[in-house]
């Protein structure tokens, strides 16, 4: 899938709100990025594990209940950190602490 835009266009009567209206109708475009596909609770529990799967975790912005409103890559990468972490905290116990 590509996405086309307008580029470098002026409006046509830059002294009209609706020309002005229009002409962000038609060169505005948005990218998205996709999160909350994988429904905490229904698809991974509240640690990430794969619902029926053993020795699987599903961290990345599939998980998203809402959207942190700017570009997801921060999130998930913090979100990734967060949990690799509490695994190996969990998996060392307490000398694993200054992980």
């Amino acid at each position: 899938m590509s996405v086309s835009a307008n580029v470098n266009l002026l409006p046509k009567h830059t002294n009209s709100s609706t020309s002005l209206a229009q002409f962000c109708k038609d060169t505005l475009i948005t990218i998205w990025h996709y999160h909350g596909g994988s429904q905490v609770g229904k698809v991974v529990d509240n640690e990430y594990r794969v619902n029926g799967v053993d020795g699987l975790r599903v961290i990345d912005g599939s998980t998203f209940l809402i959207s942190p409103g700017t570009n997801p890559q921060a999130t998930v990468m913090m979100l990734g950190r967060y949990m690799g972490v509490k695994i190996l905290r969990a998996r060392l116990g307490r000398a694993g602490a200054g992980v």
